[in-house]
């Protein structure tokens, strides 16, 4: 298997590749997700059965059953670590492939039998910091809200309250839109943690340095490549669950829900999201290579280290 041509990509090339690998190795990539999905059923039949009859009587608040509360947060974090290990199984998956090496599920998922706490950690940590900072643009947000909505009503004051109360409306929208967007700038600092820890072979919060490194002037690029395969991705999992949402419309007009919507509804979730998952996947690890093509020469890096050793077995490891 010949390695992809490796040089710097526009946003279009890095979208083709994104799909024509994603094309190439299909059955790899489905086979990977496919795991996680399938822990996703029984969740989203639980939540659904749930819901559901609320959805058909118009019920917008049906009462929550504390019972099951502590089992559904426990299934909720395995299915955050199966998860997050199929996310590292598709990392590697995707180097693999995107440099030549054959690789298969059962191989994908071998490489991160070692690197088990290290992809939890990553990830928590991760996370963690995107919901605090999180929180610190809403208190943001609510300071510069408070401020300019005071400032408005001293002003305001003898005008009719609808101009006043449209300014307020208006500020509030672009202050929350902005928070928003900086926050996702923010967050994207993080986008290539994964690929940085497993390829480098790097500590928890090295990689997490790794990643704002390699991910600044770069953010914008990787903005709209994300965007763009999220709703690719969303268009495809519409696709597979878009006729039981039909159903349940119509359910909800004759006041009575079939139960076999809701396993139908969980099975196409599971079947959309193994299909599609992977594409976003992919992307974020051409956006590592790009990024370290453009900044360290990946390129001529990995051209000289393959002069240098001898022709590699199908199933070596690729240098990262």
């Amino acid at each position: 298997m010949e390695p992809t041509e490796l040089r710097p990509l526009t946003i279009g090339e890095l979208l083709d590749r994104t799909f024509r690998l994603y094309r190439n190795h299909f059955w790899l990539f489905v086979g990977i997700m496919a795991i996680p999905s399938v822990f996703s059923v029984p969740f989203n039949i639980i939540f659904f059965t749930w819901r559901g009859p609320a959805v058909v009587r118009g019920n917008p608040s049906p009462t929550f059953p504390v019972g099951i509360l502590a089992p559904l947060a426990a299934f909720f974090c395995f299915f955050w670590a199966v998860s997050s290990i199929a996310i590292g199984a598709a990392t590697y998956a995707v180097s693999e492939s995107y440099l030549g090496q054959k690789v298969t599920v059962r191989g994908s998922y071998g490489k991160v039998r070692g690197d088990f706490w290290r992809i939890l950690g990553v990830v928590f940590v991760a996370w963690l910091r995107a919901i605090g900072m999180l929180l610190l643009v809403a208190i943001g947000m609510g300071i510069i809200i408070a401020i300019a909505a005071g400032i408005i009503a001293a002003i305001g004051r003898g005008r009719s309250q609808t101009t006043v109360g449209v300014i307020i409306g208006v500020v509030f929208a672009l202050t929350y839109l902005a928070g928003i967007g900086l926050w996702i700038l923010w967050s994207l600092r993080y986008a290539v943690c994964i690929p940085a820890l497993l390829l480098e072979k790097v500590g928890v919060l090295a990689a997490l340095r790794r990643s704002v490194q390699l991910t600044r002037g770069r953010r914008w690029h990787m903005l709209l490549t994300i965007l763009l395969c999220m709703i690719a991705a969303y268009v495809g999992v519409i696709v597979f669950q878009g006729p039981f949402l039909m159903t349940i419309f119509i359910s909800a007009r004759s006041g009575h829900l079939p139960e076999w919507v809701s396993y139908a509804f969980a099975m196409s979730g599971a079947i959309g999201g193994a299909v599609t998952g992977p594409v976003l996947l992919i992307a974020l690890v051409l956006c590592y290579y790009d990024t370290r093509i453009r900044k360290e020469a990946f390129d001529l890096q990995f051209m000289m280290s393959s002069l240098d050793r001898p022709a590699p077995a199908p199933d070596t490891p690729s240098p990262a």
